[in-house]
């Protein structure tokens, strides 16, 4: 479950905790290639590294990360296409950006996609999760003129992140297709440093399943002031409180009381502080925070 960069989280925590000296740079060097399997379809890509090392950390050992917390967000120390934001070594051992061409299905416009950029995390903290490690970013008016779903769901974002409503309605993954919203907890609005946005934790699917790893993330949606530019930002997450869902019991009684076990969930997840969650939610909270977006 956990990858080697998860080994060196509490060696580096500590180091944080002691002082603000330890940072990062990079992003401005010119950037590599991206290989024609990646999923960022793109000829161009930036990437930083960062350090590794450290003890082995056997799977059952969670670590818990306490970082310094500062009365702003963190300096970005990686930039890209218009783009910037604070990338911690923590989290994953590099990062490569890119652009990925736009997708139009006439006969299912709804799978239908713009040229956006993507920031992939690679190496994350938590191995072999359901979801990739990802900022996207889309041009708004270039979304929602090829795809009729999005469009609404933009819509009814900017609604959520005006009214707050109490039911979280508008608060959706836009850009997911083919699956459903079967688990929100620990929703925040946070505002990047030229727009707005939320963020909770969420699982997708088909079809009713236990919460955990590796299906539970971390999901921001986003809008830039200008209205002109749509983020969404999935990063895998887990809390020691949550086993594993491949060994749930998956029967009839599941099923049927799938509501109240969903909510007990909610709300031991939601009594948890942030820091308690693999990666610390903090320091999730901080790359939104530090996030700027700006034209291609």
């Amino acid at each position: 479950m956990f990858s080697r960069r998860s080994r060196t989280v509490l060696v580096i925590t500590l180091l944080l905790s002691l002082s603000l000296a330890c940072s990062i740079t990079g992003g401005n060097e010119t950037p590599p290639e991206v290989s024609s399997e990646d999923t960022i379809a793109t000829s161009v890509a930036a990437t930083i590294s960062a350090d590794q090392g450290g003890e082995d950390m056997t799977p059952t050992e969670y670590p818990t990360v306490h970082p310094t917390v500062t009365a702003s967000a963190p300096e970005p120390n990686f930039r890209y296409a218009g783009v910037s934001f604070f990338f911690n070594p923590i989290l994953a051992d590099d990062l490569t950006a890119g652009v990925t061409p736009g997708d139009y299905e006439e006969d299912n416009p709804w799978w239908s996609t713009p040229e956006h950029r993507v920031f992939r995390f690679n190496n994350w903290v938590l191995s072999d999760a359901f979801h990739s490690s990802t900022i996207k970013v889309y041009p708004v008016a270039d979304f929602k003129a090829i795809n009729e779903n999005v469009s609404n769901g933009l819509d009814a974002l900017q609604l959520a992140l005006d009214t707050h409503p109490a039911d979280h309605a508008g608060l959706a993954m836009s850009d997911l297709f083919n699956a459903g919203q079967l688990y929100q907890s620990n929703i925040k609005y946070i505002d990047f440093q030229n727009g707005r946005g939320a963020r909770w934790l969420a699982q997708y699917g088909q079809g009713y399943s236990s919460v955990g790893w590796p299906n539970l993330f971390y999901a921001y949606q986003g809008l830039t002031d200008d209205g002109l530019y749509y983020v969404s930002i999935i990063l895998p997450v887990t809390h020691p409180y949550l086993p594993d869902v491949d060994i749930a019991d998956l029967d009839d009684e599941f099923y049927e009381n799938y509501g109240a076990y969903r909510d007990g969930i909610v709300a031991q997840l939601e009594s948890e502080s942030d820091n308690t969650f693999v990666p610390s939610l903090v320091l999730l909270d901080e790359i939104v925070a530090s996030l700027r977006i700006g034209e291609n």
